[in-house]
């Protein structure tokens, strides 16, 4: 939570080993006799539990008892004994404190007078364990305090795939109930003043961004726009498991919709809400009919593979480099075949972006391009390769790979996550994989969790696979064209909308 000024890794309770004895673990001094008859009247469990440092520190053996620290430092420090008093009765504010420790921490300064006040401003809206779930409001009051109809807080316009959903969504809603659109920036920071927005005239509110922007955008917005609203947030995933404060954030909401079957199974388990399969439109999709010369390829006759991403999505997950090597194992220097790298925000990561740069500029039948394109001419540019390749780790959807086949393009993909609701062994060309553990934290992946390794063997023997046997991936092709355009139209998400806000009741 550094954005609200609590940062765990450099918190007091980080920062200091709590003060304790200097007598170590082997070397106890006995407790003076007077101090020792006040323990009966002291509830050290209490007091450890508003200090989680000192609990740690007792358990660690560098501390006596939590009655010896007070006695020696804590008193000295002060220390709470007892919850503060300005909280409700039914407010448990030893086990918030507890439970967060880099909360205790910043209570113990005066930051913040108690992990009550924290919870109500921030905590709540974090997922922060140990609170009081908040009030959720049923359909028919939501009706009752606005008219049927969602508002939608979304990145719509904004050049990230999330922004592209939102589009897609907007569509698919209108032709169910009227849609208000409160477009929010892509790039919600701290220390921004609070914008006062309209209140929002309909009863369902629909807030599509993952969870760590929730606390950002409440921030911004204040949170006076969710009480008396049916709340529905749409969160995606790539991983294969949420965090555990996803636990208390979805508790702020009376359901959640995902685009895919895969991130819906990675959700569910740490949701206290409903989790509900509502696809990304993939239809519509305006191409650009002439590109701009820099973007043209310099050899028209030559095969185009192309793959586009955004390293703002982390470059580790997109895995470019898995696809530079697999080609120079497929085509080494062929001119008659040519791969094209498209990416933008190459400032989230700049060390990876000039290697990938180098090692193109070292391979004469690569090329990349490095800039935000218009929607029209990134649909231009997928429109116009020979093959589109993803050669992901994980993907929440795979929407590039589902537009690549809604213009009829073969697909070469990871096998793994999201695309498999669409991509199959029938219309697509799929790379074997190991599942690995993300090695370390990147973007908003944490080590130790999982994604795919794909083989980067099988992956050139596809790429060779689609230029050698171009019937075949004629035909796949095709099926892959079929596959988006029957189940991903803008019909069939609203149809999918539709049934179920009827059985909401809201239709």
């Amino acid at each position: 939570m550094g954005h609200l000024g609590i940062n765990p890794e450099r918190s007091p309770a980080a920062d200091n080993t709590p003060s304790t004895s200097s007598a170590g673990p082997n070397q106890q001094k006995e407790v003076p006799t007077e101090i020792g008859a006040a323990v009966q009247e002291f509830d050290e469990l209490t007091y450890l539990d508003l200090n989680p440092d000192v609990l740690t520190a007792v358990l660690g053996g560098q501390c006596l008892s939590g009655y010896d620290h007070w006695a020696r430092r804590g008193a000295a420090e002060r220390r709470l004994v007892v919850p503060a008093e300005n909280v409700p009765t039914d407010w448990n504010e030893a086990r918030y404190l507890r439970l967060n420790p880099d909360v205790a921490a910043v209570v113990k300064t005066g930051a913040v007078a108690s992990g009550y006040e924290h919870w109500l401003q921030y905590g709540c809206y974090e997922g922060r364990p140990g609170g009081t779930p908040p009030s959720l409001t049923a359909v028919k009051d939501a009706l009752a305090a606005g008219s049927a109809g969602a508002n939608m807080f979304s990145f719509r316009g904004a050049g990230i795939g999330l922004g592209a959903a939102a589009l897609g969504y907007a569509a698919a809603l209108r032709s169910v109930l009227p849609v208000h659109e409160v477009a929010i920036p892509w790039k919600l920071t701290t220390g921004l003043e609070e914008t006062a927005i309209a209140p929002p005239p309909y009863a369902v509110n629909l807030l599509h961004m993952n969870p760590d922007v929730l606390p950002l955008l409440l921030a911004r917005y204040g949170r006076d726009f969710l009480p008396s609203h049916y709340n529905i947030a749409i969160w995606v995933w790539e991983l294969h498991a949420g965090y555990a404060a996803w636990h208390g954030q979805s508790r702020l909401f009376n359901e959640i919709w995902t685009p895919s079957t895969y991130s819906a199974d990675v959700i569910l388990p740490v949701s206290a809400a409903p989790v509900h399969v509502v696809p990304h439109v993939v239809d519509n999709l305006p191409a650009a009919d002439v590109l701009p010369h820099q973007l043209l390829s310099p050899d028209p006759s030559a095969f185009t593979f192309l793959y586009v991403f955004d390293i703002a999505s982390t470059f580790e997950r997109k895995n470019p480099l898995a696809l530079v090597r697999a080609f120079r194992k497929a085509f080494g220097g062929r001119r008659d075949v040519q791969l094209i790298l498209k990416y933008h925000h190459s400032e989230f990561d700049k060390p990876a972006t000039e290697l990938l740069e180098r090692l193109a500029q070292g391979t004469p039948n690569i090329r990349t391009i490095n800039q935000t394109l218009s929607e029209e001419q990134v649909y231009g540019l997928l429109r116009s390769c020979d093959c589109f390749v993803s050669p992901h780790r994980s993907e929440g959807f795979g929407l590039n790979i589902a537009a690549a086949m809604y213009f009829g393009k073969p697909v070469i993909a990871t096998g793994y996550s999201g695309n498999m609701d669409f991509t199959t062994p029938e219309n697509a060309f799929l790379i074997d994989y190991d599942l690995v553990s993300v090695p370390h934290d990147t973007g908003a992946y944490k080590a130790g969790y999982v994604w795919a390794e794909p083989s980067e063997d099988h992956l050139a023997a596809l790429l060779r696979t689609v230029v050698d046997s171009p019937e075949e991936a004629r035909r796949r092709a095709e099926r892959g064209y079929q596959t988006i355009r029957e189940r991903f139209n803008v019909n069939a998400i609203s149809e999918i909308i539709r049934n179920r806000f009827t059985t909401l009741g809201l239709r």
